[in-house]
C-alpha cells in the first residue's frame, strides 16, 4: 500500500467499545497507535497510559500481532478492523489467571495494575521475603510507600468470587456501598468499585471487573 495516502480508515474494538473508528497516519507505528487509543478512551477505568502493556492485532487473528517497528501501511489493508489486546505477564510459579480480567486502580493518581495472576500480593518487593514474584501492586515508589508492609494483602479468587485478606499488621479497609470493613487475616469478598484502603499510607486502590 503506498504512504502517499493522507489517512487510513480502521475500526478498533477496543474491549468494550468494538469498532471504533480511526485515521491514523499510514506512517504510523503501532505503538504511536496504542499511545493515540490510550489517550482517547481515558474513562475507560481499566486501562493504564503504558503502550507497553499492549499489542494490536487482526480482529479476526488475536494470535498475529502487528510488528512494533514496521508502519501501519506496510501491515494494515485501508478499512481493516483491528483488535487492542492486553499484553500477557509470565505466570509466577504456583499463580493461575484470573476468571476475569481484573485491576486495581490508584483513585489519587490513576496508575491502573492489572492483576495477571492470583494469588497476587500488595506490597513492596523483598527476595528475603517468600514469593517475591507475587507482587502485582509494587508501592514502594511512592511517597508514602515505606508505610506499606512488604507483604501488605493479597487478593485470590474462589469459586468465581474474589477475596483479600491482610498479611500484615498494619491496618487495611474495604469500603463497598454498603459498609467500611477492617481487612484481617480471614478473607473479605471483593465487588466491582470496592476501595481498598491501605490507612498508614493513605493509599486507596479501587477493586475493577472488567466486563468484557
Amino acid at each position: 500500500m503506498s504512504t502517499n495516502q493522507k489517512r487510513l480508515d480502521l475500526r478498533i474494538d477496543v474491549f468494550d467499545k468494538p469498532a471504533q473508528w480511526a485515521k491514523p497516519q499510514p506512517n504510523l507505528k503501532p505503538p504511536e497507535l496504542v499511545d493515540a487509543i490510550l489517550q482517547e478512551f481515558q474513562e475507560l477505568e481499566y486501562l493504564s497510559d503504558t503502550s507497553a502493556d499492549y499489542y494490536l492485532a487482526p480482529a479476526d487473528s488475536e494470535a498475529v500481532s502487528l510488528q512494533e517497528d514496521v508502519q501501519l501501511a506496510q501491515q494494515v489493508a485501508n478499512e481493516s478492523r483491528l483488535k487492542l489486546l492486553e499484553v500477557e505477564r509470565p505466570l509466577p510459579k504456583g499463580t493461575r489467571r484470573p476468571s476475569q480480567a481484573i485491576y486495581l486502580r490508584d483513585v489519587a493518581n490513576g496508575t491502573v495494575y492489572k492483576l495477571h495472576w492470583l494469588p497476587a500480593i500488595i506490597g513492596r518487593p523483598d527476595k528475603n521475603q517468600p514469593h517475591d514474584d507475587r507482587i502485582a501492586v509494587d508501592l514502594e515508589s511512592y511517597q508514602t510507600g515505606l508505610r506499606v508492609s512488604r507483604r501488605h494483602a493479597q487478593i485470590t479468587e474462589q469459586n468465581g468470587r474474589f477475596f483479600i485478606e491482610s498479611l500484615s499488621r498494619n491496618p487495611t479497609k474495604v469500603k463497598s456501598e454498603e459498609e467500611t470493613v477492617e481487612v484481617r487475616e480471614e478473607k473479605r469478598p471483593l465487588q466491582h468499585g470496592d476501595l481498598i484502603q491501605l490507612e498508614r499510607s493513605n493509599i486507596t486502590l479501587k477493586f475493577i471487573v472488567r466486563s468484557s
